[in-house]
């Protein structure tokens, strides 16, 4: 497991769990100023990407383990800023939301000092969402805005964009989506006359995993979180919750078929 924490000396590190052993992969008493905020996110093999601040005040997206990081893509580039969470896939890529300088959004895939462009605001898309998710096969799912003001949920596969879902059938706006490594994608959206929630499928109804105001553990859910590294291989979800009698939990979902 990899994670951020806040050192007892000040400062924040990035940090990775292996068999039993704690490894530090990069923290503020080395080149970086700040650490974070969002994130890691680790592959199979423990390599793990993140956001942080050089002393320079450059920004970056990094990625490494304990024995070298990398930078991905930082400011001193065409970038002004960067958005979400890296995701780091099995081979290592890292694919990443960010917005140039030039005024441009994007999402793109960066691994051993090359970049590629998944997808980028112009003739299709007007606005990215901020955390899109990729899985192992290099595909990449997210929620935009089209050119032509209708919202929806798209994947992009070697320069392929297909629609998942748009705001001209059931569902009126879209916030993000998770995909496994099977390419089952899960939406974050909101359904016409519904609340926001997490759906398996293009129904609303069938495929519903959980939306606001759903009754849960004799209260309702008052707000809910996933993000994109909530969903694993199996299609398993994991979903921080917020009920209305003030509980938070850690919930897994397991979505049919």
């Amino acid at each position: 497991m990899s994670f951020y924490g806040d050192l007892s000396s000040g400062g924040q590190g990035v940090f990775l769990l292996r068999d039993g052993r704690l490894e530090t992969i990069a923290d503020t008493r080395g080149p970086f100023a700040a650490i974070g905020p969002l994130g890691p996110t680790m592959n199979e093999v423990g390599a793990v990407a993140f956001r942080a601040d050089r002393s320079a005040g450059v920004s970056g997206i990094f990625a490494g383990d304990s024995d070298a990081v990398a930078t991905v893509a930082d400011t001193e580039g065409p970038w002004s800023r960067f958005h979400g969470l890296p995701v780091i896939d099995g081979g290592g890529t890292v694919v990443f939301r960010a917005d140039r300088k030039d005024g441009v959004q994007g999402i793109y895939a960066g691994r051993g000092g090359s970049i590629r462009t998944v997808a980028e605001t112009g003739d299709l898309f007007e606005a990215l969402a901020h955390f899109p998710s990729a899985n192992d096969r290099g595909t990449v799912a997210f929620a935009a805005t089209l050119r032509a003001g209708s919202p929806g949920i798209v994947t992009a596969d070697e320069g392929r964009i297909t629609p998942i879902i748009d705001t001209d059938g059931v569902f009126e706006a879209c916030r993000g989506a998770l995909i496994t490594d099977a390419g089952a994608v899960v939406r974050i959206a909101t359904p016409r006359g519904g609340s926001l929630g997490l759906f398996a499928g293009p129904d609303p109804e069938a495929d519903r995993i959980l939306a606001l105001g759903d009754p849960l553990l004799g209260s309702t859910v008052e707000d809910f979180a996933a993000n994109p590294v909530s969903v694993n291989a199996a299609g398993q979800v994991a979903i921080r919750v917020k009920l209305a009698d003030g509980r938070q939990l850690i919930l897994r979902a397991d979505p049919v078929g």
